[in-house]
Order: C-alpha cells, then sequence, then structure tokens
C-alpha cells in the first residue's frame, strides 16, 4: 500500500478517470469498479489512495480549488500589490468558473448534493469556502501594511471582503455558462474583473 500511494501517476489516472465517469454518469450511478477499470487500476489500488467514492469526489473538488488558490499562496513572495493579485486571483478565479470541465463539475455537485448533502458541503467547504478563506487572510495581512486598504481590516471584515469578491467574480457569468450562453469577450471579462476587485478596494 505505501508503494501505490508513493504513484502520483495512478493517483492522476483514479482521479481524472472518476472525474470523467461521475460526470458522464452521474454521481450515484458510477461505482468504482467503473472507474477502475477506466483508470486501468484494480479497486484495491484506488482503495489504497482513497477510502471510498465519496472521499474520491471530494479529493476531485478538493484538488480543483488547490490549483486555483496556489497564486494566493505564492503572491506575497512575488511583492505584487493587493489590487494586482486581486485581479490575476478574479481573472484565474472567474476562467475557472466558466472552464466546460468546471461547469460540468458545478452541475454534478448540485445534482449529488439533493440525494448526498454531506457531499455538496464538503465541495463548498473545499472550494468556496477555502478560497474565502486563504483571500480573507491575505486582504486581512495586506491591509495591516496600507496595500491598497485605507485602514486595517479584522480577519471578520476580511472575511466578509473576499466572500464579496468572490461573489462579484461570479456575476452573473457563471449562471450563464451553466445555461449554455455563450461567455462574454475576454477584454470585457478582464475590466470585469478589475472593475471588481476596484470596487472592494474602495469598500474596504
Amino acid at each position: 500500500m505505501p508503494a501505490e500511494k508513493s504513484r502520483p501517476d495512478k493517483h492522476d489516472a483514479i482521479t481524472r478517470a472518476a472525474s470523467e465517469m461521475f460526470l458522464a454518469e452521474g454521481f450515484d450511478r458510477t461505482s468504482l469498479d467503473q472507474i477502475a477499470q477506466r483508470a486501468g487500476v484494480s479497486k484495491q489500488t484506488i482503495y489504497s489512495h482513497f477510502a471510498d467514492k465519496e472521499a474520491l469526489f471530494k479529493a476531485i473538488c478538493a484538488e480543483l480549488t488547490e490549483k486555483l488558490t496556489i497564486p494566493l499562496r505564492q503572491q506575497p513572495k512575488q511583492k505584487a500589490d493587493l489590487r494586482s493579485i486581486l485581479i490575476r486571483f478574479g481573472e484565474d478565479a472567474l476562467a475557472m468558473m466558466l472552464h466546460p470541465a468546471s461547469l460540468d463539475l458545478h452541475r454534478l455537485i448540485v445534482s449529488a448534493s439533493a440525494r448526498f448533502p454531506e457531499l455538496g458541503r464538503a465541495a463548498y467547504e473545499a472550494g468556496a469556502s477555502r478560497m474565502i478563506e486563504e483571500l480573507g487572510t491575505l486582504i486581512a495581512e495586506r491591509s495591516r501594511s496600507g496595500d491598497g486598504v485605507a485602514k486595517p481590516v479584522d480577519e471578520e471584515r476580511a472575511r466578509i471582503l473576499a466572500e464579496q469578491f468572490l461573489g462579484m467574480i461570479r456575476g452573473l457569468h457563471q449562471a450563464r455558462g451553466l445555461l449554455g450562453i455563450d461567455p462574454a469577450p475576454a477584454a470585457a471579462l478582464k475590466a470585469y474583473v478589475a472593475d471588481c476587485a476596484d470596487l472592494l478596494l474602495r469598500g474596504a
């Protein structure tokens, strides 16, 4: 088992196959046997990486969020100002939200949550909640140095600002994507994100 856990290629094959199966068949109708067959691994190999199907689903949500929040953890080392960080994060977040695979995953989570509410909670905690927490921490830290914010804000206020920013970024763009409506032009989306960053900084 330890040897299997050290194989990132197996892990990636499992999560990729699971994502494809979940999206094609839904969470409830997808079995670990199907995922194992698609990934080209044994069912026991899946169990060496994940406790059960629910844990695998949660891991997929967490990995998507991990990719998105990497810039938040890297930016303090790059000496970018808060506005630049917000814009970069906002552009990355919106691009992720509008990506076809993300829209499919969102639909899957919503449909699965009706029967498995714990999956909805887990997806929220691994996704939006984590982004809000990490962005809120960054806003609070940068506000104490006067970076783009008129006065320091405490952790609670910073979390509210982070949630407002993420909500603004999502706007109706994701709703249109979920309904199959073509997104706005790239230039318009970039301008929209910059406006959201400026609104947050003015309201902080």
